[in-house]
């Protein structure tokens, strides 16, 4: 896309709550950080990556889950996401998510491409196939 930056590439693990135990997901993610968006895809499978536009993010922390210390993005849906990068990363990937920006007006994204991506997402760590 035009005016798009690469900012980072990392691996990283959906931290999920487990009863009382936060816990990284067992499939790791390749994530991609752009000025404009993050894209989201398992590193081991062959999948469409999920692309989360840098407007659906509405605010993103560093954060401490269990024993681990994430980032947490919170989306305009309403779903939190808290994301475990590779160790010596944490400070790294916080501060290039902390670049994405909504991209110049001249260009959209396709909010329901976006919306299917975030649902797909959440469906795959919910009930991960083995």
């Amino acid at each position: 896309m035009d005016g798009e930056k690469h900012l980072g590439h990392y691996t990283v693990f959906i931290l999920q709550q487990s009863n009382a135990n936060w816990l990284p997901a067992v499939l790791p993610l390749d994530a991609v950080v752009t000025n404009f968006r993050l894209l989201l895809r398992p590193t081991r499978k062959k999948y469409a990556p999920a692309t989360l536009p840098g407007y659906y993010i509405k605010h993103i922390e560093m954060s401490k889950r269990g024993f681990y210390h994430c980032v947490a993005l919170l989306l305009v849906t309403g779903h939190e996401l808290y994301l475990l990068p590779g160790t010596g990363k944490l400070e790294n990937f916080y501060d290039d998510l902390c670049l994405l920006k909504v991209p110049p007006p001249r260009f959209t994204f396709d909010e329901r491409v976006a919306s299917h991506d975030i649902q797909r997402l959440i469906s795959f760590f919910r009930d991960p196939v083995q």
